[in-house]
């Protein structure tokens, strides 16, 4: 009877590991897709990951907690369902919905299973060491800013975990000089072509973790005031920052993609690069349908572009009918993470983490069907809610 226990704990500890692993892959998934064409030339490689992760998933752990996996993608393809009803099989509409099946459906079965947040984290460091390479094989030079952009927020993850080894944690030394060179490769591509997106997710997640790391004092209060003090005073003398900044990368023969960009917009006086009048319009779609929206894609289809606003899409796509329990979602696990005794504090990280991945880039940029990090979050926080076998604490 011990040794049949001692088995089965095993057991479970090896799903741990797999099912860790398979997330670290999916979060991973898009420099995963360029390693993969680079070697083999073949196109559209960001969907393997996805299915070979969700298929062996299904089969390790035996088709487990899918029934929370299935309400919830019942319910997206219902908001498709009816806006297929709404404007007819759109061009976007067939996009987005196919987006949602490979990013979205196969992050539910993945995700939905138990998993370490320090295997993941280190399981996702390793996978950017192996495929940094990439980065001598890129003409980055010569990129259009479009996948310049792209390229940024590809290596946010990479960015992200060293942060979170190096600041949250008490390391060796040849482990502090491991973290360092890789934040030190990655984030010299960073400076070369960070976007603004990018850049935010970094600082969210950098105080996220600094209001996480202890208790509330009142040393903390004054701190967090001081900080707000000088955030306030760089705002206000942005653009002199950033020509200081720019003159000395310059004199280091180093271009900075966002620190240029920045200047240019600013002393055009269009900071939003004309994203505002994307969201304009996008609100005022809602209100002519506020319930349920316009019908996904239809902006796109309309307009010719993406809204670049995940918030504005969602109301002019779907209205209230979508954007209410999303919202919600988001609340609770925004509850989860700062006054919950529920989970511990690896999962709460680990929310933060997958948060600043992907909402600061969502609130400017990308399309949230296109995004596994949200379905991630998403289903994360449905998890701790409604599945009992979902892993509270640490392994």
């Amino acid at each position: 009877m011990e040794n049949k226990q001692i088995k089965q704990f095993e057991i479970s500890k090896r799903l741990i590991k797999i099912n860790s692993f398979l997330v670290a892959v999916i979060i991973s998934a898009n420099i995963l897709a360029i390693a993969i064409n680079l070697i083999t030339g073949l196109n559209n490689t960001i969907i393997y990951p996805f299915i070979i992760c969700s298929f062996i998933s299904l089969v390790v752990n035996r088709k487990t907690n899918l029934v929370v996996v299935i309400f919830l993608s019942l319910f997206f393809l219902s908001i498709f369902l009816l806006s297929f009803l709404q404007i007819g099989a759109s061009p976007h509409l067939k996009d987005y919905l196919m987006s949602f099946c490979a990013f979205g459906i196969t992050s539910f079965i993945i995700t939905s299973q138990p998993f370490e947040v320090k295997r993941v984290m280190n399981y996702i460091t390793l996978i950017y060491v192996s495929t940094s390479w990439i980065f001598l094989v890129l003409d980055i030079e010569n990129m259009l800013p479009g996948n310049k952009m792209g390229l940024g927020y590809l290596i946010l993850p990479a960015v992200l975990v060293c942060i979170y080894h190096l600041f949250y944690f008490r390391v060796n030394l040849p482990k502090k000089l491991y973290y360092l060179i890789i934040i030190g490769w990655y984030g010299y591509f960073m400076i070369n072509v960070g976007t603004r997106g990018a850049i935010l997710s970094i600082g969210l997640y950098i105080i996220l973790l600094f209001v996480l790391s202890k208790k509330i004092t009142i040393n903390r209060i004054i701190i967090y005031l001081m900080g707000f003090g000088i955030f306030i005073l760089v705002y206000s003398n942005i653009l002199s920052i950033l020509l200081i900044v720019k003159n000395i990368l310059g004199y280091l023969g180093i271009k900075s993609y966002f620190i240029e960009k920045s200047v240019l917009l600013i002393e055009e006086n269009n900071i939003f690069n004309g994203r505002n009048i994307l969201y304009e319009s996008a609100f005022n779609g809602f209100k002519e349908s506020w319930f349920y929206g316009n019908g996904i894609g239809f902006f796109h289809d309309h307009y010719g572009t993406y809204i670049h606003n995940i918030f504005f899409q969602m109301l002019n796509e779907s209205g209230v009918l979508l954007v209410i329990p999303l919202l919600l979602i988001i609340c609770y696990g925004i509850f989860l993470v700062f006054f919950s005794r529920k989970i511990d504090q690896s999962f709460k990280l680990f929310i933060c983490f997958i948060f600043s991945l992907t909402i600061p880039k969502l609130m400017v940029s990308s399309i949230f069907w296109k995004e596994q990090g949200f379905w991630i979050l998403i289903i994360m926080i449905i998890s701790f809610k409604f599945i009992k076998n979902y892993r509270y604490s640490k392994v």
